[in-house]
């Protein structure tokens, strides 16, 4: 979303790639017009850190040649035009290794073992990773939650803004580092959570909260209990597998033939058509494979969800806060009061939305367990007269704010978003 001033939003992406998200990462950097990735940050996730950093590498390689490609056209060499040898440079910091706390789990179920389908194994690797970063892309050794912290503080207060498309891990680890400085972010468009649907990954938990449950915790419930904060929470916007899971693509948009061989490979093919094709092959075959064969149809199920490429489309398009408001240009943001589970046997990672009913005035408190609450009491109350009503002292502490986020409950629309995203990334 382009700045009141016309210039691009800053924006760092916090990323585990992942199929999906390099696919985000490509619409993110096919979009100078409105934002300016100034760093791309790197967890644990989809895959293990090391895979996610050479992912990175391999994908700038393939731009590289396919910008340099005499048959790729010119609009598609325009809107890459940030991804140059003489463009700002795009700082790469790898991060968290594991969450911060838990068993350390990754979605290769889904993506393959590299994140890729496993494109670091194919024979005669055809899409190496090179031994030197390609420019603008600047990797260093700092921590992910430093380069995050020490971008915020280069801009203006609530001008930054962060698109999370993996485990929180990074972002919660900024934020316990240096509240003050994280508590200036402008916006964290963040792809996570599951509220009113079934999960991805479990039956009540999206992958990336179920990964870092206690990440998300840190920033929805223990952030706004600081005093850097003042009272307020951080401006996290949710993009929950409620509205992702709507925003889908046809696989063959994205993928012109199998891939499964070199004889595969379609004569005129672009190097990023051939390489989207590869790395999709197998999550195609897994999500197609979810269906009975007597009930699939292409049209209903042969479809990508772009889960994580939805939130970058949020961070270039939806209004900062900053501006205004959140609303407008057909986005629209709900908010949603949650608390997660982080060590059920069975529910890690489960969004657990309280929907009892809560009257106006109630001294209930929020997501309260009663029973708990009751041990809690400082006195205990005493029925002298059954016919008069006993109320609870009200909650000293404020907590309006507490487990709250912005939830995004409306988008420019599934046609809209499927056409920019293949216009944009030169498909």
């Amino acid at each position: 979303m382009t700045s009141a001033k016309g210039t691009p939003t800053p924006l760092i992406i916090d990323t585990d790639p992942g199929v999906d998200d390099v696919l985000a990462l490509l619409l993110a950097l096919a979009s100078p017009d409105e934002v300016a990735v100034k760093a791309i940050t790197l967890t644990f996730g989809n895959t293990t850190l090391d895979h996610a950093y050479a992912n990175v590498l391999r994908t700038g390689a393939v731009l590289q040649r396919h910008l340099a490609d005499p048959s790729t056209p010119e609009a598609v060499k325009k809107r890459y035009r940030s991804f140059s040898a003489d463009a700002e440079p795009i700082v790469i910091a790898s991060g968290s290794t594991e969450p911060l706390e838990g068993k350390m789990l990754t979605a290769s179920y889904f993506h393959g073992r590299d994140g890729l389908s496993g494109v670091n194994w194919l024979p005669d690797d055809p899409f190496p990773v090179p031994k030197d970063a390609i420019a603008p892309l600047s990797p260093t050794d700092k921590h992910a939650a430093d380069v995050i912290l020490d971008i915020i503080r280069q801009h203006p207060p609530h001008s930054v803004r962060i698109a999370a498309l993996g485990p929180l891990t990074n972002l919660a680890a900024a934020f316990r580092k240096d509240p003050e400085t994280f508590a200036k972010v402008g916006a964290i468009s963040v792809m996570g959570g599951a509220f009113d649907v079934p999960g991805n990954t479990s039956p009540v938990a999206e992958f990336n909260w179920y990964a870092d449950p206690y990440s998300v915790r840190v920033l929805v419930d223990e952030a706004p209990r600081h005093p850097a904060l003042q009272g307020r929470r951080l401006p996290i916007q949710v993009l929950a597998l409620d509205i992702t899971s709507e925003h889908t693509v046809p696989y063959s948009s994205l993928v012109k033939a199998t891939y499964e061989t070199p004889d595969d490979t379609p004569q005129g093919a672009s190097h990023l058509e051939r390489y989207i094709g590869t790395f999709l092959t197998h999550p195609r075959a897994f999500t197609n494979n979810l269906v009975a064969p007597e009930e699939f149809h292409p049209d209903q199920h042969d479809l990508f969800q772009a889960h994580d490429p939805l939130a970058i489309a949020h961070a270039i398009f939806a209004p900062m806060p900053a501006s205004g408001s959140m609303d407008g240009k057909r986005w629209k943001h709900t908010p949603r009061r949650f608390q997660i589970e982080t060590s059920g046997d069975l529910t890690r990672g489960f969004c657990v939305v309280d929907r009892r009913f809560t009257g106006s005035g109630s001294s209930r408190k929020i997501g309260g367990n009663r029973a708990e609450d009751a041990e809690a009491e400082e006195e205990l109350h005493v029925i002298e007269n059954a016919d008069v009503p006993v109320h609870r002292k009200k909650q000293k502490t404020d907590e309006s704010q507490i487990g709250l986020v912005d939830e995004v409950t409306r988008t420019p629309g599934i046609e809209w978003f499927a056409k920019m995203f293949l216009e944009r990334i030169g498909l």
